[in-house]
């Protein structure tokens, strides 16, 4: 932008930092930058992170925090601050609501409105790296809306995330989780620096994932594995297999063995995760069937992470918040 004005390139790299690495969004206050050029970009640009509309925080020290935003626009997404002794997580939203109108998902209830555009997405970042007392070293894309269906935002806020002279994330701390779009994952795979990939499996059967995911499930688990193997093999990253387990789902003894067949020899380990009731068809799992899923699958050699649940006293489920103040309409087609 500067230097289509006229300006030398090492004053776009200067205001790079001000905004990325110090988090200062005053043109005054960038001291390094001539006078005439702040007058400049203050009469020309301005800057305007997502308004905090609520947040809410639940009971603890490490107690996750829930922020929803508004948009310039006046729609509305969630984040989710996740702090534990060795890291501080963000969880980001990449659309505003969703297509795939998932039956155990707050968010799916929304329908699509539009997806977000990469200044939204590390927006919503900034705003609560603003109000984080520790740094945020880790970002997932767990939050509302299916990532790689906003895919090139995506990636252009991952990139804007891990810049070495901005944000400065590691790029092995940026995850993007999805419910499973083959070729879109392919894509990525070609991307020079990707980032990690957590697929939400919701069941090893396909005719059950089908029924909880109208959209996403159209994709038989076949063609899901060879995706998430190219995926692997390209990056060298091992894959998260995410499985929120809820009570008549996947909470079987036989779904635990099923998800292993499935695996199979791709690199992958797996994180069980609670389900945080929503309005829909399923409930909270029971903590002993989750329990023994986790037991079964690391007697039958799987890696698993039986992840503490966090959230659930401030609506941290993805699209909770902003359920209570936006009217559902029906969900696009994908």
């Amino acid at each position: 932008m500067l230097e289509e004005r006229g300006h030398r390139a090492f004053h776009g790299r200067q205001l790079h930092r001000w905004i990325y690495a110090r988090g200062v969004f005053e043109f005054d206050a960038m001291t390094d930058l001539s006078k005439s050029l702040r007058a400049e970009l203050a009469a020309r640009c301005e800057f305007a992170l997502p308004r905090v509309v609520e947040d809410v925080t639940g009971d603890g020290p490490d107690a996750a925090t829930k922020y929803l935003f508004e948009l310039a626009d006046g729609e509305r997404v969630e984040a989710v601050l996740i702090p534990s002794d060795e890291r501080v997580t963000v969880c980001l939203s990449s659309q505003v609501g969703c297509a795939f109108a998932c039956t155990f998902c707050a968010t799916g209830m929304l329908g699509l409105k539009r997806n977000m555009t990469a200044a939204e997405i590390v927006g919503t970042f900034l705003a609560i790296r603003q109000r984080s007392r520790r740094r945020i070293s880790n970002v997932v894309f767990m939050g509302m809306g299916e990532p790689l269906a906003n895919l090139n935002a995506v990636i252009r806020a991952c990139d804007l995330l891990t810049e070495p002279d901005g944000i400065c994330l590691s790029k092995r701390k940026v995850t993007i989780s999805t419910v499973g779009l083959p070729g879109r994952i392919r894509k990525l795979a070609t991307h020079p620096d990707p980032p990690k990939l957590t697929f939400s499996i919701t069941s090893p059967h396909d005719h059950v994932r089908a029924s909880a995911l109208p959209v996403a499930g159209r994709f038989p688990l076949a063609q899901m594995h060879d995706a998430l193997g190219v995926y692997a093999a390209r990056t060298k990253h091992r894959i998260t297999i995410a499985l929120l387990v809820a009570d008549g789902l996947n909470d079987r003894v036989e779904d635990a063995r099923a998800l292993h067949r499935w695996i199979g020899d791709l690199p992958a380990k797996i994180n069980l995760l609670r389900y945080n009731e929503a309005p829909g068809a399923f409930r909270r799992a029971d903590e002993r069937a989750v329990e023994r899923i986790a037991a079964e699958l690391v007697r039958l050699g799987s890696t698993v992470v039986l992840r503490k649940s966090r959230g659930r006293d401030i609506s941290a489920a993805c699209g909770q918040l902003a359920a209570r103040t936006i009217q559902p309409e029906p969900s696009a087609s994908a």
